[in-house]
């Protein structure tokens, strides 16, 4: 069956089940899961495999589910499930899920992952919404044969991260524009992981002008963005990029340090949420 043809059938499995679209999409990152579950107030769970051909993950830290409900009075939904390239997926299957909830008709779009810091005055616990990316691996959801009609499509990535939104979102939280001590705005290296960085990777991609290096959003960024829906996106720093501070990273390290910080990224997700743009 064709791409097209299957987000139809997801777009219109979506309306039957859970209703009109939500305000806001909530795509959950590594160790998010249980830090948003308890926002929403009343919610409907419904699992990925209810969904006709909705990619499912392969990694401790992603739940399989979609949560609907309402978040101090705004429509939201939550939703588990993230797939990766390192896992063998093309571009088209790892953003089906997000190009399924534009269909539906969701307007905004909030992406949260775990990453790595790259700067020593960015320590795990602190959070960084994107201002924007560094893309060195991550598969193209507009490469030919990856979009919605197979064609390539050219479109520009200028304001990929609504600046409006993430404005918003620190004037919610009390910060200036330039961020605070612990939620801080900057830019996310995209690789293709699994492995983790070397020590010579993590000092050229902090020449290069990153903050944080991580393993995912960026191809469901561009496809939200091309569908005509706002992105915001947001950063969980777990550990120190691999050689900073002698940090070796693992993934158990990712999900206990995503765990010990869920008091404030829940808040920061709230906030997020709170701050999504209502026209």
């Amino acid at each position: 069956m064709d791409e097209k043809r299957l987000l139809q059938i997801l777009a219109d499995s979506l309306v039957k089940t859970l209703g009109p679209p939500p305000t806001v999409a909530v795509v959950l990152g590594s160790g998010w899961n249980e830090r948003a579950a308890g926002l929403l107030s009343d919610p409907r769970v419904v699992p990925l495999s209810h969904f006709p051909d909705w990619p499912r993950p392969r990694v401790e830290g992603h739940a399989a589910d979609l949560h609907c409900g309402e978040l101090d009075g705004v429509r939201t939904l939550l939703c588990g499930g993230r797939v990766h390239a390192y896992e063998g997926y093309e571009a088209r299957e790892i953003v089906r899920g997000v190009r399924a909830l534009v269909a539906w008709g969701v307007p905004n779009l909030l992406l949260l992952n775990a990453a790595g810091s790259l700067d020593l005055e960015r320590p795990p616990g602190g959070l960084m919404p994107l201002s924007d990316h560094l893309n060195l691996g991550l598969p193209n959801p507009l490469h030919a044969g990856q979009t919605v009609d197979t064609a390539l499509t050219f479109t520009s990535l200028v304001g990929l991260y609504d600046e409006a939104w993430r404005a918003a979102l620190l004037t919610r939280l009390g910060l200036p524009a330039g961020g605070g001590a612990d939620v801080r705005p900057g830019v996310y290296a995209g690789l293709t992981g699994p492995t983790y960085e070397t020590p010579a990777e993590v000092c050229m991609l902090a020449g290069l002008g990153a903050d944080a290096v991580g393993m995912s959003t960026i191809p469901e960024a561009i496809a939200a963005h091309a569908a005509g829906a706002r992105v915001c996106a947001i950063s969980l720093l777990t550990n120190y990029a691999a050689g900073l501070g002698g940090s070796d990273p693992d993934h158990l390290e990712v999900l206990d340090t995503a765990s010990a910080h869920g008091e404030r990224a829940a808040e920061v997700l709230r906030a997020a949420v709170l701050a999504a743009p209502l026209e």
